[in-house]
Order: C-alpha cells, then structure tokens, then sequence
C-alpha cells in the first residue's frame, strides 16, 4: 500500500456489515479505515483484469 498519498472516499455501508466492521476493528485494534484498506487491497490483488 502507497504510504504517500491518499484520496478521501465516502461509501454507503449495510448497518450489520458496518457493527461486524466496527467489532472487528476494536477486537483487533484497528481502524476501521485500516480493515478496508486491507479488504480493497486483498480484492484488487485477487483480480487479474485490474492493472495500475
């Protein structure tokens, strides 16, 4: 991940997927901000048709 950087994204979250996000994030200590970076990075490298 580009530490340099950054753009400001504002997406619409389901209520339940955003308590599991935010469980998530305060069980492993994160940022919710940091888990979907992670998320985005892991289906970005997953797919073969996105090139940079």
């Amino acid at each position: 991940m580009s530490k340099g950087k950054v753009v400001d994204v504002k997406v619409r979250l389901d209520i339940e997927l955003h308590k599991k996000l935010k469980a998530k994030a305060q069980l492993e200590e994160r940022s919710m901000n940091y888990l979907v970076n992670k998320a985005v990075e892991l289906l970005v490298s997953q797919s073969k048709e996105v090139r940079t």
